[in-house]
């Protein structure tokens, strides 16, 4: 059995960085729990933005490097990029719809692959409970959301999301800490 080590500096600063990203899921995760709607729309909106900001950088990319081949595709594939951005901003409460029906299925996926990862990987060396135990959360808000859906959209998205972050960021924070309570025994 091969063992990666690592020097003990690359292996602090990897933990600090993962507790810092860890601690923000969480705030982030609480902030969603307690505005859920809030959270559902801003969530929304900000995917919107994103896909209308890529689709116009893909439609001046494509003609600034018009001599290299794939001007069309880059084109066709820039403008669907802004007319769908465009299209979530201009219709929220139906592309909530859609992203929550998407993050049922995305958080299905994610709980499984994080019980399995928990079982098989044991990530999080003698923590790996908590990341089993994330996953089956994550399984289980993904199994409600489809089940809810769409009748509760609005809201359950925001919540479902905080509640899964929330959940990740507390099992990421346990587990970058006993890696770095392992490093220092």
């Amino acid at each position: 059995m091969a063992t990666n080590y690592q020097p003990d500096g690359a292996v602090k600063q990897s933990t600090t960085w993962m507790i810092v990203f860890s601690i923000a899921l969480i705030v982030i995760g609480v902030l969603a729990v307690i505005s859920p709607v809030f959270a559902s729309a801003f969530f929304t909106a900000v995917m919107g933005w994103l896909a209308l900001i890529s689709g116009i950088v893909m439609i001046v990319q494509s003609f600034v490097s018009k001599p290299v081949r794939g001007f069309w595709l880059t084109l066709i594939i820039g403008i669907l990029y802004a007319i769908s951005g465009a299209y979530i901003l201009l219709n929220l409460a139906a592309a909530v719809a859609v992203l929550t029906l998407t993050f049922g299925i995305l958080f299905i996926a994610e709980g499984i692959f994080s019980i399995i990862m928990g079982i098989t990987k044991r990530a999080g060396l003698r923590m790996s409970w908590l990341v089993v135990v994330n996953g089956v959360v994550t399984l289980l808000l993904g199994i409600l959301v489809l089940n809810r859906w769409p009748v509760s959209a609005l809201w359950m998205i925001g919540l479902y999301f905080g509640i899964s972050l929330l959940f990740t960021g507390i099992a990421l924070l346990v587990a970058a800490l006993d890696v770095r309570r392992n490093l220092t025994a």
